[in-house]
């Protein structure tokens, strides 16, 4: 790829889907350079060969994308809400500030429509019945455009409750080796993150482990008994990092408890037995096939930008998968189903990273005795 001149100029974030990259898309910085768009991760560069197209999408069409071809087929950059936004249409060459400015008045004119809609089916008695059809009708999208309403400041509460109710059922190890190893792992698997996350280290033997909206991420002391090395755990972490992020936790209350629950979130009720019902199907969430894919693709790619060995989480998966041929299963698989396909396609993608890989700061034998007696010697049944 050509070599372009670099000038200082504002930088904006979003998200880039391609060819060769994850079907989740990867985060990525951009630049106006020359008056052409330029895209960077830490390992590769993407430049737009051909004057992008900008369009308003997505249900609501809050979504800005930019949308190019060149040899290697067809690109899509989904451009961050907030000062990214700003900094994109700054830098932006005058051909291209009509269609932004089109896009944006388009997004701008579905969300008035949307919040007048809203506002309309909250006053009348149909609610309930107007909601399940629009659930039926296009039921990924109306939950995917409820959450994306849900201010991460009312997800922050939400995660509070949880956490609340984490510490009243389940023991809590306060500290010790397995605690710091679990947020230190942790901090570096989500630097930069919006949620200011809480790591739990809980004394149960069950082989688990669970993310809650608003940064909730709990350990069961079984889980870490069964990591070989730290690795593996990061593995674990990673991917619940990522149900976080990608807020899974989110769509799947609204998916079980349906627009009242949304309603209350983001209204700031929390005291509604809707919501209350839901914090502990939060605890035992079930994703979907999918939501699993996404979390696995979005976590290998964090360990890899946290220059963690992605092979840890491939290895993990696959030892699980071995486990599940008929016989029960640990607590984390009931939740987070396993499969031999789904462990070679970890470990294909973890294999596609070279490194170099840092080593972590753990020391994991010093981890492992410090566990509880009762999370020690239980088998990957």
């Amino acid at each position: 790829m050509a070599a372009v001149a670099t000038t200082e100029m504002t930088a904006f974030c979003g998200r880039l889907f391609g060819p060769g990259l994850d079907g989740v898309g990867v985060a990525t910085v951009g630049q106006w350079r020359q008056g052409r768009l330029v895209l960077q991760t830490d390992t590769q560069e993407w430049i737009a060969v051909e004057q992008p197209t900008i369009t308003a999408t997505g249900f609501n069409a809050t979504q800005l994308n930019v949308a190019w071809t060149d040899p290697q087929g067809a690109f899509y950059f989904f451009v961050d809400i907030g000062q990214s936004r700003i900094a994109f249409a700054e830098g932006m060459p005058a051909t291209l500030a009509a269609h932004c400015g089109a896009a944006q008045r388009t997004a701008r004119n579905v969300e008035r429509r949307f919040k007048l809609v809203w506002a309309v089916l909250a006053g009348v008695a149909l609610v309930p019945v107007l909601a399940l059809v629009l659930l039926l009708w296009r039921s990924e999208e109306v939950v995917n455009w409820m959450v994306a309403q849900i201010p991460y400041s009312q997800e922050v509460k939400l995660g509070d409750l949880v956490l609340a109710q984490t510490r009243a059922q389940m023991r809590v190890i306060e500290s010790g080796p397995a605690v710091d190893a679990v947020q230190s792992i942790g901090e570096r698997l989500t630097a930069g993150s919006k949620h200011s996350y809480r790591w739990l280290v809980v004394d149960k033997p069950e082989l688990n482990a669970f993310a809650a909206p608003g940064g909730v991420v709990v350990v069961y002391s079984g889980l870490l008994q069964a990591a070989d090395r730290p690795e593996e755990l990061a593995g674990v972490i990673a991917h619940e990092v990522a149900h976080a992020e990608l807020r899974h936790g989110l769509q799947g209350m609204l998916k079980d408890l349906g627009v009242r629950a949304a309603a209350s979130v983001v209204l700031g009720d929390w005291s509604t037995a809707v919501v209350q019902g839901g914090l502990s199907s939060l605890l035992e969430m079930k994703f979907s096939r999918e939501a699993e894919t996404q979390a696995d693709a979005e976590g290998l790619h964090r360990m890899v930008a946290s220059r963690i060995d992605p092979m840890g989480m491939a290895s993990f998966m696959e030892k699980l998968a071995a486990k599940d041929d008929g016989t029960p299963m640990p607590e984390w698989l009931s939740t987070h189903p396993a499969s031999q396909d789904r462990a070679a396609t970890l470990k294909q993608a973890a294999a596609a990273h070279a490194g170099p890989w840092d080593a972590l700061p753990v020391d994991w034998a010093k981890v492992k005795a410090s566990l509880p007696e009762a999370a020690k010697g239980v088998p990957l049944r």
